[in-house]
């Protein structure tokens, strides 16, 4: 229970933060509001599949939703996908110019 309750926080407050309604994130996730508005109040528990979804709408990797918020603020969260996301960037040119002798 406690990882259901900490998975559906997260992602409600990340969709808050983001300024997404529930109705916008459903659309982008192909899934019913009702089904977002259940979730959030705890009636409906995501599947992976719909945790995968989600994340991809709000821009986030998926394992941000299981992490405890009391650990970092959203924004450093944030921060840290972002440096993530840099980062993997500079890797995927690195290994482009070996690959491709550049």
């Amino acid at each position: 229970m406690y990882l259901e309750r900490l998975v559906i926080d997260n992602i409600k407050r990340i969709r808050k933060q983001k300024g997404m309604s529930q109705e916008k994130l459903a659309e982008a996730c192909n899934t019913a509001t009702s089904y977002i508005g259940l979730m959030e109040t705890y009636k409906n528990v995501p599947k992976l599949s719909t945790i995968e979804r989600i994340a991809k709408a709000l821009d986030v990797d998926p394992l941000l939703f299981f992490q405890d918020s009391q650990k970092f603020s959203l924004d450093q969260e944030l921060e840290i996908e972002n440096k993530k996301k840099k980062i993997l960037l500079i890797f995927e040119k690195e290994l482009d110019n070996i690959l491709y002798n550049r």
